[in-house]
């Protein structure tokens, strides 16, 4: 029997080279349920764009790891139900219990490189891969937040344009930069 993520990707549409390549490793990797745990070097994890009613800002963590503002997410845990794990870190990672998810389908898949790093509570964490699952939510903007200060350094609105601008990280700057033309693309195709 499949289990969500494999019944999920069945479905999911790849645009572009990059998610092309990366639908086949997936749909290998999401057969093994060890790939849901932090246990193997590539490993699930999900994330979450989160748009405010009017869609024109994301809500951005300061990454501590990182040194930078991105998106919401975090690993799967043995989880694959990737939506699920996408609603809890949000909900972990900023206070937002009000989230409406906009689709059941992915807007973004990608294959992330993580280099080595000291966590708070793992310690050194080696180099490894993040199969990663991005879902778009809407979540009304005067929602009180509450910053999780053990993961992050800071939590904001931050308007969809500059969004992916407010990291350093240059390669997820083209991650972002695409999640953001298929959220303007999706709403130009709705007028």
């Amino acid at each position: 029997m499949k289990n969500e993520l494999e019944l999920l990707l069945e479905n999911f549409v790849a645009q572009g080279e990059q998610e092309i390549v990366d639908l086949a490793i997936f749909r290998q990797f999401a057969q093994d349920e060890k790939n849901f745990t932090r246990e193997t070097m590539a490993h699930f994890t999900a994330s979450a764009f989160v748009l405010n009613e009017k869609r024109d800002k994301v809500l951005g963590i300061f990454h501590r790891i990182y040194q930078s503002w991105g998106w919401l997410g975090g690993h799967a845990d043995g989880d694959t139900d990737l939506v699920r794990v996408a609603r809890k870190e949000v909900q972990e990672e900023s206070g937002l219990t009000d989230l409406k998810l906009l689709s059941s389908a992915p807007i973004s898949i990608e294959n992330l490189p993580v280099f080595g790093h000291f966590h708070r509570t793992h310690g050194y964490v080696s180099a490894h891969l993040h199969l990663n699952v991005t879902f778009l939510f809407e979540a009304k903007e005067g929602q009180k937040l509450r910053e999780n200060r053990d993961e992050t350094g800071g939590l904001a609105w931050i308007a969809l344009d500059e969004f992916s601008k407010k990291s350093s990280e240059k390669e997820m700057k083209v991650i972002y930069d695409k999640i953001i033309l298929r959220i303007k693309k999706d709403k130009e195709d709705k007028k």
